[in-house]
């Protein structure tokens, strides 16, 4: 059995769905066909599931078990949250689908639950636009995201990942090496990411910021790893995604002295990399100043690298995980290396038939046998913390599963 618990329909509410899955509208801003579908799930309990006209039946049956999983499992105590990565979603026409099906039901999950937030982990596409005009190319694209997710009613965070910044059409053109006609900077990351979403990036830095979730005592902080510098100097950029991994000194500053400065309270981190392969990081990168930061704080006790420095023996914040993606496979630990801090890594969503066999000697895995038109083509988390336990509720490829 994939899922654990199975969604319940009458016949009524089957017919209901068939009947009300033919009724199409368009939306006021964007000339996009959807069809609404009203299903009485449980408890006079009413789904609307929204989604474009290419929406599979297989993925309407889907998004209706995770939305009863779901709900199923989340209580008042608990954080629960959505989160998808490594999108690539423009490597082909089948993981652009697929991917564009996936956000629609994120929309749908994130509307019909009692989720507290949607994460999207970096690495939303490529980055390979070294055409004339690439730039802005790989910026519509990547906008194109942002528009869809508008329609959740949960706020969204998108971090940014090494691919995003465009940096990787180098590799297409030599010549187009830290070329800024061609990179993405920080202000334009932003405008075609969280400025839709401005609600909920308040303390936005350089694709860095927090959140508090209201009513939850929990604050989301999300981490960029590809914390470049992108002055231009002669019509080139300093540093770009491409060649720099890492975090710098202010973001390192600014997570100690203010995303962590609040007291009493649970923090959920978000990133795209974690820690477990060094390949892209050069020194001054701070990657392992942010193991010791989160070992510290998990511990509560002192922490202390170079500048930086923050006794965390009195610190009365509780880290609850870090979620990553980057790796494009799937993990959930207690970190020994980080005192046992629990590590969510989360696998590529980009739909594929070739399954991924890499870093398995760390205790990653993969899941095979993704069809493509078919919901096995999808994979995303809904992630619930239930204060003794990580409860992991997978959309698509895979099973469901947890961590003590």
């Amino acid at each position: 059995m994939k899922k654990t618990k199975t969604l319940i329909i009458t016949a009524a509410a089957v017919s209901m769905f068939a009947l009300a899955a033919c009724t199409q509208t368009a939306t006021e801003d964007k000339n996009v066909q959807t069809t609404q579908a009203q299903i009485d799930v449980q408890k006079d309990r009413t789904v609307n599931l929204t989604q474009d006209n290419s929406y599979p039946e297989s993925y309407k049956e889907e998004v209706l078990k995770t939305i009863q999983t779901v709900q199923d499992d989340i209580t008042g105590e608990s954080v629960s949250y959505i989160f998808i990565t490594d999108l690539h979603f423009d490597t082909s026409e089948d993981t652009e689908t697929a991917a564009f099906r996936q956000l629609h039901a994120i929309v749908d999950i994130a509307n019909n639950t009692d989720v507290d937030f949607v994460c999207v982990g970096g690495d939303l596409y490529n980055g390979r636009d070294a055409e004339e005009n690439g730039k802005q190319i790989a910026m519509n694209k990547i906008e194109s995201i942002s528009e869809v997710l508008e329609a959740c009613e949960k706020p969204v965070f998108i971090l940014k990942g090494n691919h995003d910044d465009n940096s990787f059409s180098a590799q297409e053109d030599g010549n187009l090496l830290f070329d800024a006609d061609y990179i993405i900077n920080r202000e334009e990351w932003y405008s075609v990411t969280m400025e839709h979403f401005p609600q909920y990036a308040a303390k936005y830095q350089n694709g860095y910021y927090y959140y508090d979730l209201p009513g939850k005592n929990t604050r989301v902080v999300c981490l960029n790893m590809s914390d470049s510098d992108d002055t231009v100097t002669d019509g080139k950029q300093a540093q770009m995604g491409m060649y720099f991994y890492g975090y710098s000194d202010e973001q390192i500053d600014w997570l100690l002295n203010t995303a962590m400065a609040r007291q009493d309270c649970n923090y959920l981190f978000m990133c795209h990399d974690a820690f477990d392969y060094p390949q892209g990081y050069v020194a001054g990168d701070n990657r392992d100043v942010l193991r010791e930061i989160l070992t510290a704080a998990y511990t509560h006790t002192p922490f202390e690298s170079g500048a930086f420095e923050k006794d965390f023996s009195h610190w009365n914040g509780n880290v609850v995980l870090y979620n990553c993606g980057h790796l494009h496979m799937e993990r959930a630990i207690r970190d020994e290396e980080t005192g046992g801090l629990p590590i969510l890594n989360t696998q590529i969503s980009m739909y594929s038939e070739k399954s991924q066999t890499w870093m398995q000697d760390k205790g990653y895995s993969a899941v095979s046998g993704r069809v493509k038109d078919t919901a096995s083509e999808a994979l995303f988390n809904v992630v619930i913390s239930n204060g003794d336990k990580i409860q992991i509720v997978r959309f698509g490829a895979g099973e469901d599963h947890e961590l003590q």
